[in-house]
């Protein structure tokens, strides 16, 4: 399986993923269609050599003056930041560590019951990479996406039963954290969260599983893109003890790039393009990537909450008040999304495009 359209056949069309592409074939070599050119690798000059720059927030007091500040801080200077003693056992995170790879070491065609176009499912599907059918250079990434619906109560009985009830369970631990979250950077724009808000801010969630197999050349590949996320806020579960794996750009237009360290039972919490608009650049949506390890595979489990699709998306009025210009135009969630999804990785490029 040398050329690139047996690859790119055996991985998308026949509903492999690169798990399927690894369990096959003893990988000496990265595959062509992995092999990102030189301006999109993260080189070790680009990678900050000093510890880690981003904060530990302990959150057990949520009504804490300082912990509110620590958090819009961080939310305004990077963009992300990690959250510890957030009442969620240790056991827990394990367990959902655990579902996702029991869901990955299944069988190959158990695992296809489940790919996007086709799913057993309605409310969870499977794929590879972001965008395979727009990319030209595949990201080295499968991953396994859950929508949670309140009218089920966040659960759904078609989900993989190997992990079914952890995801039911995550979902209803991280909305009342993320909840507390938002409602302090909302308060800290002198804006609150009702009714109307709540659809805005997290009217939607979503969970995903991804997977990143072991890597022949990992240098020449990404798991997953530099980008920042659309959604508002994304809570993330990085699995311990695998290093060098998560890069967040260290500022906004800078080429230097920090490294979000694991934390045993830590949350890596990160702003959306949401609220980057929302706030009018008070909050900053921090541009990520991922990288790939020659040693060892690797999950993480990241949950986005963002606004119901007919959304209208612009800067609050309460940020606007002392006569500030809004710094971008009003847009349709639901068209937001179609922008982002209908290119591969690639920055900022959606929050760029509707600013003034």
């Amino acid at each position: 399986m040398t050329p690139t359209t047996d690859v790119r056949e055996f991985v998308v069309n026949q509903r492999n993923g690169v798990k399927g592409l690894v369990d096959s074939l003893k990988l000496t070599a990265l595959p062509s269609p992995y092999i990102q050119p030189p301006q999109e690798r993260l080189t070790s000059d680009k990678i900050l050599s000093s510890p880690s720059q981003i904060p530990v927030i302990d959150v057990s007091n949520w009504n804490d003056p300082h912990v509110a500040s620590e958090i819009c801080h961080a939310a305004a200077k990077l963009g992300l930041f990690q959250i510890v003693n957030h009442g969620i056992t240790p056991a827990e995170l394990k367990a959902l560590i655990a579902a996702a790879r029991g869901f990955f070491e299944l069988p190959a065609e158990e695992r296809r019951r489940y790919w996007r176009g086709s799913s057993v499912s309605e409310t969870a599907w499977l794929t590879t990479s972001f965008n395979p059918y727009k990319e030209n250079v595949l990201e080295w990434r499968d991953f396994l996406k859950f929508e949670f619906l309140p009218q089920r109560h966040g659960f759904d009985a078609t989900w993989p039963p190997v992990c079914k009830e952890q995801v039911t369970d995550h979902f209803k631990t991280m909305k009342p954290i993320a909840n507390n979250i938002l409602t302090i950077l909302m308060n800290n724009l002198n804006s609150t969260i009702n009714e109307s808000s709540q659809r805005t801010l997290m009217g939607t969630m979503r969970m995903n599983f991804n997977y990143y197999p072991q890597c022949p050349e990992p240098s020449l590949a990404i798991g997953t893109g530099r980008h920042s996320d659309i959604n508002t806020l994304t809570l993330l579960l990085q699995e311990d003890g695998v290093l060098s794996s998560l890069y967040a750009r260290a500022t906004e237009d800078g080429e230097n790039w920090a490294h979000v360290p694991p934390i045993p039972g830590a949350i890596v919490v990160n702003i959306g393009d949401v609220l980057q608009i929302m706030s009018n650049d008070r909050y900053r949506s921090v541009e990520h990537c991922v990288l790939v390890n020659k040693s060892c595979s690797r999950v993480s489990i990241p949950v986005f909450c963002g606004p119901v699709h007919d959304s209208v998306i612009e800067p609050l009025q309460e940020v606007l008040e002392n006569n500030e210009m809004a710094r971008y135009r009003k847009v349709v969630y639901s068209d937001y999304l179609k922008d982002f999804f209908e290119r591969p990785h690639d920055g900022k490029t959606s929050i760029e495009s509707i600013k003034f």
